[in-house]
């Protein structure tokens, strides 16, 4: 087995089908890859959108996993610890892969000095995109790429890239390097636990820069990103950014090992920065300004909210700093585990569906 192709999922069972179906039409050898699910805890149909697919698809190799602990760094670690392949590739639940993309991918890996490969993010829009969207499009030389919707053009050239441009909806990684850099940290929680949430794959991207590992963009590793009508919204965005800004004060206060000054003593800084900002908006010509400000106030709402919570929090401090997150429990999981598990009828530790 060569490849293990990780979806991890949470109540997208429409676009959890599309994207199992396009792996399925992989021109790859069907030998030579396995998928597995990884269902964190959704009370859709995934269920039984898995099962549907592992029973039309017997000669196949797919399964099926139940996570209860929320949070998409459970998912991911989870499907490490099942899989079978010498590469893992981490994608969303709702891309569409193209059909020579996993072929793109291992063409790639033949030079054994390449540890990370990424590709192209396209969107396939539900809707038509506002107006407003191109100003969140940011451009520089062949790179093209919009961080709010997970999209990226790095050109038609295989190329070395930065691994900081290798998002999580198309990321494969040697399988020994994902545990040779104690694998991801925690990043998509739930609005309950945002407290708890990090920077993700952007955190293990930079372990594998820091070791000075060898990352390829290669541009026929191509998929699709499904971008449903209500992420094409302003609140959308707002709350996109008040999460990065969480994960950008995690990353300094995980690169810190602590907290170097509090916030509390500096908060009318920020509201000074704020106001400032507000009044330059508005006697801008830029006809997003007041979108974009938005956006920026969002990014520093979030970073505030998650120094105060690490600052009045020792426990927490402990979490962002810990080593690794192979043990990923945390909050009430860790509290009140016994409590908090969801009877689904079986053991989340086993996989429910395995045909071959």
């Amino acid at each position: 087995m060569r490849f293990s192709i990780v979806i991890p999922t949470l109540n997208r069972s429409d676009s959890l089908r599309a994207t199992i179906d396009s792996l399925l039409g992989s021109k790859f050898s069907p030998h030579e890859y396995e998928i597995l699910i990884v269902d964190n805890g959704s009370t859709d149909n995934t269920r039984q959108v898995a099962e549907t697919a592992i029973e039309s698809n017997m000669g196949r190799q797919i399964r099926y996993y139940y996570e209860p602990v929320p949070g998409l760094l459970s998912a991911r670690h989870k499907g490490a610890l099942e899989s079978k392949g010498e590469i893992l590739v981490y994608v969303d639940d709702d891309i569409e892969a193209d059909q020579y993309w996993l072929e793109a991918i291992s063409e790639a890996l033949e030079d054994p000095e390449v540890k990370l490969v990424g590709g192209k993010s396209l969107p396939k829009y539900e809707s038509a995109p506002p107006d407003w969207l191109d100003a969140f499009w940011y451009r520089d030389g062949d790179l093209r790429q919009c961080f709010y919707l997970s999209l990226l053009d790095y050109g038609d050239k295989i190329s070395e890239i930065d691994p900081l441009y290798v998002w999580g909806l198309n990321f494969a990684i040697r399988r020994e390097t994902l545990f040779e850099l104690e694998g991801f940290n925690p990043e998509c929680v739930p609005k309950t636990l945002q407290r708890y949430q990090g920077d993700g794959d952007t955190g293990l991207a930079w372990k594998v820069k820091a070791a000075g590992y060898k990352i390829i963009y290669q541009p026929q590793a191509l998929v699709y990103h499904i971008v449903p009508t209500q992420r094409l919204t302003i609140d959308y965005f707002v709350e996109r950014m008040f999460s990065a800004g969480v994960s950008d004060s995690y990353t300094t206060i995980r690169r810190n090992q602590g907290l170097r000054f509090e916030w509390r003593i500096h908060e009318p800084i920020p509201r000074i920065m704020r106001l400032l900002r507000r009044i330059a908006s508005k006697l801008s010509t830029d006809p997003y300004g007041s979108i974009k400000q938005r956006v920026r106030e969002a990014w520093l709402e979030g970073y505030i909210f998650h120094r105060n919570e690490v600052r009045k929090d020792p426990e927490l401090l402990k979490w962002v700093i810990k080593d690794n997150y192979w043990d990923y429990r945390y909050g009430q999981f860790i509290l009140n585990e016994t409590e908090t598990k969801i009877d689904t009828g079986f053991n989340s530790t086993e996989s429910l569906f395995e045909k071959t």
